[in-house]
């Protein structure tokens, strides 16, 4: 896990069920959500269903070695990607970009998580856009609720959530943010 202020990059070597061996997946887990949750999920990821590259099977020491060393590179240079989304100027210009590679369902798959992005940068008017243009896409009843779309309010989710992170026994050694931490 690597600690980038408003969101966690989480990366995970998961097993299968069927064979020895390890998928890789990588993906941000947001801190902003209301409910303060101290579960890691995969809020946005460049990779469909947060997954890099394929099935590494273990055959023998030597190439699973190989093979894993290549993932683990794979999860560094993400990592190092992903630290530049601490910027949240860089953050929103980027999003924004991503977004717009999408045809279909665009905004269902990550617009809220760029509403917040141009919430924390000020930019209420974007914010609006893609957080009516999320709950459009999800055919949601819901109406605009401008304190979803409140930098304080999002900051004081951040806030709370990083505050039970670090209550963890295990975040004991979590970066302070200067940011949401003081």
């Amino acid at each position: 896990m690597d600690d980038n202020d408003y969101f966690f990059t989480v990366v995970k070597f998961q097993p299968s069920s069927w064979d020895k061996g390890t998928y890789l997946n990588i993906g941000l887990t947001f801190l902003w959500d209301y409910n303060q949750s101290d579960v890691l999920y995969f809020g946005f990821s460049r990779q469909p269903a947060a997954r890099y590259g394929k099935f590494v099977e273990y055959k023998n020491e030597s190439q699973f070695r190989k093979e894993i060393k290549d993932l683990a590179n794979i999860a560094k240079d993400e990592i190092l990607f992903y630290r530049k989304l601490r910027d949240i100027e860089f953050a929103k210009d980027w999003m924004t970009s991503y977004i717009k590679k999408f045809n279909d369902n665009k905004y269902s798959r990550y617009g809220l998580a760029l509403a917040n992005i141009c919430t924390l940068n000020n930019d209420m008017k974007s914010a609006k856009f893609y957080y009516e243009n999320y709950h459009r896409e999800l055919n949601a009843e819901e109406q605009l609720d401008c304190k979803k779309l409140s930098r304080e309010c999002l900051v004081s989710n951040i806030k709370a959530t990083r505050k039970m992170w670090h209550r963890k026994p295990s975040m004991k050694k979590m970066p302070i943010s200067m940011i949401y931490d003081i």
